[in-house]
């Protein structure tokens, strides 16, 4: 069987277990893969997804900083009641 050489952006989160979502963070946040586009269609190529995984290994212990939540707002909400205060 020959390896492929190319992913869709489906394919490549499959092959290494990132959702979508989590990829377009990445992406937003200059640590995505590198990426080309054939008819307006983005990939990924085999190298690409190669350096990229190295890059992640490497950085993964001396570098890691987690990505901002999505919405701060929705975890660590203070109960109505709490709110004043009254006990």
């Amino acid at each position: 069987m020959q390896e492929k050489l190319a992913f869709t952006i489906a394919e490549f989160c499959t092959m290494f277990h990132v959702s979508r979502g989590r990829l377009h963070e990445l992406e937003r946040a200059g640590l995505g893969p590198k990426t080309y586009r054939i008819a307006s269609r983005p990939y990924i190529s085999l190298a690409a997804a190669k350096e990229w995984q190295q890059r992640m290994e490497a950085g993964a212990a001396e570098n890691f900083k987690p990505l901002p939540a999505k919405n701060p707002g929705r975890r660590g909400r203070v109960n109505s009641a709490s709110k004043g205060g009254a006990l």
